[in-house]
């Protein structure tokens, strides 16, 4: 196993999604397996309150803007207090806060990449990810593919190490259909689709609705709910009320019960428009055997194979979304084959220990000045 190592996480964005679920979880194995690992977040963060609560150390330090001083000679501080041996940055303004404090302080830096949005090629925006990060870690093949083409750097530089899957929290045998079902109001014998995303413009709730209009036409016993909370929520429940899918589709808020939620849907969607790495939600839903119709953005085909492990369609094809939830509820038989399918790929290649111990060699790697895992090495076998 190696000596424990001491790594400090920085993120600045004060949200709770799919990045910082990622960040707390990785933190979260760290520790368990004997590694001193803490976060640097901003007063407020939803992430800090969490980490607190699950007793991981959190230093509560402001990140008003880029490389503000005050913010860089506090993260500085810290790492020198705790003889931190890595850096580990998350988003863009903790990444050159804290990124140019490790620097000061000769503490090696990985730079996390989450999303496939294209990073601006300036100079300025360069230096994030040459001078200022020793590795660069991407949740998916096809992030990491963007930034060393977009960027030039070096390809050994960047690694892509997907998000794991927690398999025994999402177990076949976790969900609970029923009790949805009974909260919802809906009958056992109904078809239930859903999402389980936050309501962000570019997760696609709107192609999902002009969707779920088609699939009525054929299939008007088709019901559907959104797991989720955001700032979209003003706009989807106005798409709604203007489909007429009142009677059909249920907005449940931010939901802490994913496996019981999943279990509970007969196709899970994901109709991700833009910036998508690979969705914790699909790996989440595969593990658990679900049915996935999913939009072929960003990493996601990295995943999800048609025909083996789900349906993959044209990013914001509402039709096409439509024809392949028709093509899951008729032939459930085939739908579970898949479901299994993607069980095994989890199981395999996604889950969150296989996810530590990658993450965890190359932090070993990255603080002894050693050479890290290579990209070869993707973790999608």
């Amino acid at each position: 196993m190696g000596e424990p190592l001491t790594i400090l996480h920085s993120e600045s964005s004060m949200g709770w999604g799919g990045q910082e679920i990622r960040v707390f979880s990785e933190v979260r194995w760290l520790r368990r397996h004997g590694h001193a690992a803490s976060l640097a977040v901003p007063p407020g963060s939803l992430l800090g309150e969490r980490a607190e609560k699950a007793a991981v150390p959190v230093a509560w330090i402001a990140m008003p803007h880029a490389l503000d001083p005050l913010a860089v000679a506090r993260i500085a501080g810290r790492l020198r207090r705790e003889r931190a041996q890595v850096l580990v940055t998350h988003s863009s303004v903790d990444a050159w806060t804290a990124g140019l404090a490790a620097r000061l302080v000769g503490v090696p830096v990985v730079r996390m990449r989450h999303l496939s949005v294209r990073v601006r090629t300036n100079p300025v925006s360069r230096v994030v990810y040459t001078a200022l990060c020793d590795r660069i870690v991407t949740t998916g093949e096809a992030i990491r593919t963007l930034l060393v083409d977009r960027l030039r750097i070096p390809p050994t530089k960047a690694v892509s190490i997907p998000t794991g899957v927690d398999l025994e929290a999402f177990h076949p045998s976790r969900g609970a259909p029923v009790r949805l079902r009974k909260d919802l109001g809906v009958d056992p014998e109904t078809p239930l689709v859903g999402m389980v995303a936050v309501l962000r413009s570019w997760k696609g709730h709107l192609v999902f609705l002009q969707a779920l209009r088609q699939v009525r036409e054929i299939r008007p016993d088709v019901r559907a709910v959104l797991a989720g909370e955001g700032p979209f929520r003003t706009v989807i429940q106005d798409a709604i009320r203007a489909h007429g899918l009142d009677g059909q589709v249920r907005l449940l808020g931010h939901r802490e019960d994913v496996p019981e939620i999943l279990g509970g849907l007969n196709v899970v969607v994901s109709a991700s428009t833009a910036a998508e790495g690979i969705p914790q939600v699909l790996l989440q839903a595969l593990a658990m055997c679900r049915p996935v119709v999913a939009s072929d953005v960003g990493g996601v085909p990295e995943v999800i194979r048609p025909g083996e492990t789900g349906w993959l369609v044209p990013t914001g094809d509402p039709g096409a979304l439509a024809g392949a939830m028709l093509e899951a509820l008729a032939d459930q038989a085939r739908a579970r084959r898949m479901g299994e399918r993607g069980r095994q790929m989890v199981e395999a290649d996604f889950s969150l220990e296989r996810m530590g111990e990658r993450m965890e060699q190359l932090y070993r790697a990255v603080a002894t000045g050693r050479r890290a895992i290579s990209p070869g090495d993707s973790g999608n076998r």
